[in-house]
């Protein structure tokens, strides 16, 4: 007769190795697309993770591999353009709360680079195109406080494949 023997460590070893799979899997750039719309108009495809990324922690890494400092987050954190998932996609950006100042966004996707383009839309909302060029690039939300000084930021790390 077989006795199996169950420890808190056993479990709680298998239930973190669990949760680091699916959050892996969440920020991975995992999408999922529904029907295409009738009539050839255009639509936003938001893609989000499986697991929000949003983060707690000073080490600049947040779930996922997401990177994230003071407060700001961005998702989901990680976007891929494919011949089947050309986008665009929208990204939903959250800056600190109960403190004033201004989000900006900064990237190495556009212009000369033809990667990407991303430019706000409303609300907390950012879309995000892809460019004639295939490659990787970031795109850096940083929140700034009245004096200027960066208080927090977010990385948004997309790949073009068409």
């Amino acid at each position: 007769m077989v006795k199996y023997y169950f420890s808190s460590r056993t479990l709680s070893v298998g239930f973190a190795a669990a949760v680091a799979a699916a959050l892996l899997a969440g920020c991975g750039g995992s999408q999922a697309l529904g029907p295409a719309p009738a009539g050839g108009a255009s639509s936003l495809v938001s893609h989000s993770p499986m697991i929000n990324p949003d983060a707690k922690g000073g080490n600049g890494k947040g779930h996922g591999g997401c990177t994230v400092h003071g407060g700001v987050r961005v998702t989901p954190c990680t976007i891929d353009f494919t011949a089947s998932s050309a986008g665009p996609d929208t990204v939903a950006v959250r800056t600190p709360k109960n403190k004033k100042g201004t989000l900006g966004e900064s990237d190495n996707c556009g212009g000369a680079s033809g990667i990407a383009t991303v430019t706000q839309g409303s609300g907390d909302d950012w879309t995000v195109t892809a460019g004639e060029t295939t490659g990787s690039c970031v795109a850096t939300f940083a929140y700034k406080n009245k004096q200027g000084k960066e208080i927090g930021y977010a990385d948004l790390d997309i790949t073009n494949s068409i």
